[in-house]
Order: structure tokens, then C-alpha cells, then sequence
């Protein structure tokens, strides 16, 4: 479960310096959040010693005689990042097949590449990894003499996040996948403690939702804060009208958001939170605060359902996960 350099990519012949140290400041950013999230970036042997530009290596290339002049502060965070950097050729378990190190990507020509060997691989022995890439992010195959898999490649959070989401499958689509992965592939959600292992309590258990279940979690963590937060009349983040500042959005048109973005999402009647079991059934606590979990997420139109609440401080402005049941009991 990691994301591995591919170092075949830093060649900065033709470009200025200026796009040099985007280039780099993009990988850096995307390093910290990992480092933040507890996701390993791992480096060949050779990043630091190979041609970036002409005949100049990486670090040649910060020195006096530089063609270059980048930087110093890229350097220096650069640096900070390479002397901590761990070697994939460390790891204890090598995949299996990795001495073939030829390998075709997207269609491409085959050619040796160790970094993308060591990814291929992995993922033909069931280990998710992905490439972090220099440019966009896309998903591929990859091919070698042993055969084809698809291959993320990242550089962004858009990228990350489908990676870690795809990682559930690769790791079998399974419950304990799902709470594996969850905080990495959806970052910007909480998740009470247990609710995730509550899914298969779901009618049919979780394998026969495993899929709505997905999809729903990847909507809200992807939409769930804006939907919450942002102010009308917008219904959709690419709608251009005039907001009203400063004030908070109502539930219906949260509801309306969370429907355009395919969420079957709605808050709870008011006499489910005037009936005491009712209420406490969808009731779940946060750093010594008691949320109400009143809006819910139909996975059925009569049965499973995600309960959840907004963002709140306690829960690091993120929303809520706080109940995932068949059905919460009802006022009579």
C-alpha cells in the first residue's frame, strides 16, 4: 500500500527553471500529505544519482555551476524530504516477478523501468500501489512478459483518492478492505469508531451493498463538506450566481445538492426526534459532544441506511459517519 517515484520521469531537458521547481514543489506537496496521512512514498536507488539534465544529476543541479539556478528553498525541502526517503530495495518482501523490469505502459514501447517493474509487479501480487508522476493523473495498464494489470498514476488529490478507493478492490473488496482503507480513500469524512464494521450488519450484509455503500462514501467525502457549508443559492458547485455570505444553507436545499450529486440523502421528519428511542438510536457522541445523526442515506428505498451528521469541530470539520444499520427504529 504505497506510492513509488517514478524516477524515468525526471528528466528536465528543454525546460526553464521555473517549470523545474513546479514540477518538483508538486511532488513535495504531494509527499507532505502523505507523510500527514501515514502513506509511504518510496524511491529507487538511483533518483538522486541518474541524468535529470544533461549529464547534471539532481542535487548538480542546485550547485554553483547549475545550467539551471533553481531555487534554494526547493532545495532544502527537497532535501529534507530525500534524507528521510525510504528505498523500495528495502522492503523485506519483494514482489514476485520483480527481476523483469521491462514493462509497457498505456501501449507504449516496452522499456526497462525498475520503479514501474516494482509497482507492476505489486500489483499482480495483490499489493496496491500506485506511480507519482510528474504530470496528470490517469489510470493505465501496465504490461510485462507475466501480463497486464491497470495502473494508477498520480499527482494529485483527485488521484490519490481514486487510487486508495480502487485499493478496497484490490485488496479483495472486503469488510476489513473497506476499514483498512477508508481513511485514506475518504479523507475528509470521520468515522465514529465501529460504525464501518457495523455495515455488515446491512440486510444481506455488507457484500451485497459493498458497491452503494462505496459510491455513497466517495460522494459524500468528495461533496459532503461543500453541501453542508456553502452558502445559496447554489445547488451545484458549478453553478455561477450571487451567493448570500455568511449564512447558512437549509435543509431543503442541502437535500436538493446532495440529490443532484446521486445521494439518495434527506434529514429525518421531526417526530423521530421527538421520540426518545428514535432519537437515541441516531444519536452518537464526539469529543463529549452528542450529535443527532438525523440525516440519512438510502441504500434501499425501505431498508440500509447511512446516518450522518454535518462538520463540526470536534469531528475536524469533516462530516460525520456516526450509524450504518438496516433500518433505526421509528415512532409508533
Amino acid at each position: 500500500m504505497t506510492f513509488i517515484v517514478n524516477g524515468a520521469e525526471w528528466n528536465f531537458a528543454g525546460m526553464t527553471p521555473e517549470h523545474v521547481e513546479a514540477l518538483i514543489d508538486r511532488v513535495l506537496d504531494f509527499v507532505t500529505i502523505s507523510a500527514d496521512r501515514g502513506e509511504l512514498v518510496l524511491i529507487g536507488d538511483d533518483l538522486q544519482s541518474r541524468p535529470m539534465y544533461n549529464e547534471y544529476t539532481l542535487w548538480q543541479l542546485f550547485g554553483e555551476e547549475s545550467p539551471l539556478q533553481l531555487s534554494m528553498e526547493i532545495g532544502q525541502e527537497l532535501a529534507a524530504w530525500l534524507q528521510r526517503a525510504q528505498f523500495y530495495a528495502d522492503v523485506l518482501e519483494w514482489p514476485s516477478g520483480v527481476e523483469d523490469a521491462m514493462i509497457s505502459v498505456g501501449g507504449a514501447p516496452t522499456a526497462q523501468n525498475e520503479d514501474l517493474a516494482w509497482i507492476h509487479h505489486g500489483l499482480r501480487s495483490g499489493r496496491p500501489m500506485a506511480c507519482v508522476t510528474l504530470g496528470s493523473d490517469y489510470v493505465t495498464n501496465s504490461t510485462s512478459a507475466a501480463g497486464s494489470v491497470e495502473m494508477h498514476v498520480v499527482s494529485s488529490e483527485v488521484g490519490r483518492r481514486r487510487f486508495w478507493q480502487a485499493a478496497i478492490k484490490i485488496e479483495g473488496d472486503s469488510l476489513v478492505s473497506l476499514v483498512n482503507f477508508a481513511s485514506h480513500a475518504y479523507p475528509d469524512l470521520y468515522f465514529v469508531d465501529g460504525v464501518l464494521s457495523d455495515a455488515d450488519h446491512l440486510a444481506g450484509g455488507y457484500l451485497a451493498s459493498r458497491q452503494r455503500v462505496q459510491s455513497a462514501l466517495a460522494l459524500l467525502d468528495a461533496w459532503g463538506y461543500w453541501a453542508f457549508t456553502q452558502p445559496g443559492p447554489a445547488i451545484a458547485p458549478t453553478d455561477i450566481v450571487p451567493s448570500t455570505a455568511g449564512k447558512h444553507p437549509n435543509n431543503q436545499l442541502i437535500e436538493h445538492r446532495f440529490n443532484g450529486f446521486g445521494l439518495m440523502a434527506a434529514p429525518e421528519k421531526p417526530d423521530v426526534r421527538a421520540d426518545r428511542s428514535s432519537r437515541e438510536a441516531r444519536e452518537i457522541v464526539i469529543g463529549g459532544r452528542a450529535l443527532y445523526c438525523e440525516w440519512h442515506i438510502k441504500l434501499e428505498p425501505h431498508r440500509n441506511r447511512i446516518h450522518f451528521h454535518a462538520p463540526v469541530l470536534e469531528s475536524g470539520n469533516k462530516v460525520v459517519i456516526g450509524v450504518i444499520h438496516e433500518h433505526l427504529p421509528l415512532p409508533h
